[in-house]
């Protein structure tokens, strides 16, 4: 998480420093995580797990306070896709220190059937802040023992250390329902709204044949998912493209244009074949 941070300031400042108007250095690293806290759980198999292997790290900074900082990523990453959980850190002295705490996403990190978050694995961590400090986290989570996915979003209110209980924006259970790739952005002008986005690939007439997996027929689905109510309530989450026979969507991400026009970017391709 935060090599990559740094590789991206060191890439700045270097161009900076080519135009011959600024010299600047990196500091040194600081290590953000420790031992994996689910090395114990036996949740998630079958497959080749790599405990405390952290994989897809991502870093959002507080727009009201620039020394607060989160970051999460992929904790104990399993060959064959996920990990045991979505681990998340968090700073208040600008990255110098780190504190641990993860989002009750999965069954090892404390989800549970109550909570919503009983699923076995969990993959593609994002994070954003709202204009008053809250952070939102989102994830994809998954079964291996059956067909069960879903899209989890958890809230770190301002000044705290410990994400809210999961809301459950989208639970499948079909092979054929397939939710993946999500993102999260926050209005930069207005704490209460919340916009998440994601691809839903599904195949039409939803075939049990377990032979249809192999088709061509897949398509997949802009998914559209808001909360007004800085996180309290969230919209049942809808297709953006209603008549998309035929197209696929992926990596969808909102941006927030300064007239609050809200604009998703995504690749498209063909979902038949």
């Amino acid at each position: 998480m935060i090599k990559r941070l740094l590789t991206v300031i060191a890439l700045s400042l270097g161009a900076v420093g080519f135009a011959g108007a600024v010299s600047a250095s990196v500091g040194p690293l600081t290590l953000v995580s420790g031992p994996s806290p689910f090395a114990s759980c036996t949740v998630g198999g079958p497959g080749t797990i790599s405990v405390n292997g952290e994989v897809e790290p991502y870093v959002a900074i507080d727009p009201t306070d620039p020394s607060h900082l989160v970051g999460a990523w992929q904790q104990d990453r399993w060959a064959n896709g996920g990990a045991h959980a979505n681990e998340s850190a968090i700073s208040h002295d600008g990255g110098a220190t780190w504190a641990e705490s993860a989002a009750h996403f999965t069954l090892c990190s404390g989800g549970t059937t109550a909570n919503g978050g009983d699923y076995e694995r969990a993959t593609d961590p994002w994070v954003t802040f709202s204009p008053n400090g809250d952070a939102y986290q989102i994830a994809l989570t998954f079964d291996v023992s059956d067909f069960g996915n879903g899209i989890l979003v958890s809230k770190l209110p301002h000044g705290s250390n410990t994400w809210s209980e999961p809301a459950s924006l989208i639970r499948d259970t079909s092979l054929f329902a397939q939710n993946d790739k999500e993102s999260i952005t926050a209005d930069p002008a207005d704490s209460r709204y919340v916009y998440a986005v994601w691809d839903r690939a599904t195949k039409p007439g939803e075939n049990s044949s377990l032979n249809a997996s192999h088709s061509s027929g897949f398509r997949g689905d802009l998914m559209f998912s808001r909360t007004s109510a800085g996180g309290a309530t969230w919209s049942t989450p809808r297709n953006l493209l209603p008549s998309n026979a035929h197209l696929a969507t992926i990596g969808n991400v909102v941006s927030v244009l300064p007239d609050r026009t809200l604009v998703d970017v995504f690749e498209s391709s063909n979902g038949s074949g």
